[in-house]
């Protein structure tokens, strides 16, 4: 007897799927919540708040877990307790980035990456 093996698609393809959107916890529903309305997510230990331009979520999810589901190219790291979308950003300055009126601290070692991946001229 032969198994079929099935293939399951993998998480952006069912990011694709549901025009790009993801579903979290918050609270005690699961909602469906666009990428691109995500301005930035700050953590909270085991919670995140999940910063919207309709709005923010409070989710249960680790920042690690909650990096891996984003996609990379769209967003990224600043600090231990920030991730920003990158093309919300308004500013960069020393020690800080701006999105959307909020001054989220960006970390040195992250400086130089995030002036890497954002069309800027010196």
């Amino acid at each position: 007897m032969q198994l079929l093996k099935t293939q399951t698609p993998n998480f952006n393809d069912k990011i694709d799927q549901f025009d790009g959107s993801i579903f979290l916890n918050v609270g005690r529903q699961i909602q469906r919540i666009s990428l691109k309305s995500i301005e930035y997510v700050k953590g909270y230990g085991d919670y995140m708040k999940v910063r919207c331009k309709e709005g923010s979520h409070t989710v249960h999810i680790t920042m690690k877990n909650l990096q891996k589901i984003l996609p990379s190219a769209d967003f990224y790291r600043v600090h231990k307790s920030y991730i920003i979308r990158i093309d919300k950003i308004q500013k960069v300055s020393s020690s800080h980035v701006e999105v959307n009126e909020a001054q989220i601290p960006i970390s040195r070692n992250n400086k130089q990456e995030l002036l890497s991946l954002i069309p800027w001229v010196k």
